[in-house]
């Protein structure tokens, strides 16, 4: 098993990655469930702001890999699903507590 370095977990850029993702969630939520035209993305709001949020993540990082010197970074992608979820969960404490 590969040793991991606790600094190279919590670098800048992981949480950059962690903040951007969480900002996401958080606007897509908000924006589907303020909108009245699609009553779907309203009603689903949450399910679709995550989903949509996670698999931008994974396209980003799997697109790195055709891009010269750079790659598919497990812990760009842990960073971004965690930042997800807390999006979210910003969210709930905000609007539904």
């Amino acid at each position: 098993m590969p040793v991991t370095n606790v600094w190279e977990i919590l670098s800048f850029d992981k949480i950059a990655h962690f903040f951007v993702f969480a900002v996401l969630c958080f606007l897509f939520i908000l924006g589907f469930s303020k909108q009245y035209t699609f009553l779907f993305f309203r009603f689903y709001a949450v399910p679709l702001a995550i989903g949509l949020s996670i698999g931008y993540g994974l396209i980003i990082e799997i697109g790195q890999t055709f891009i010269p010197d750079r790659g598919l970074e497990p812990l760009d992608i842990l960073a971004n699903t965690i930042g997800v979820f807390a999006g979210w969960f910003v969210f709930y404490v905000i609007y539904k507590i």
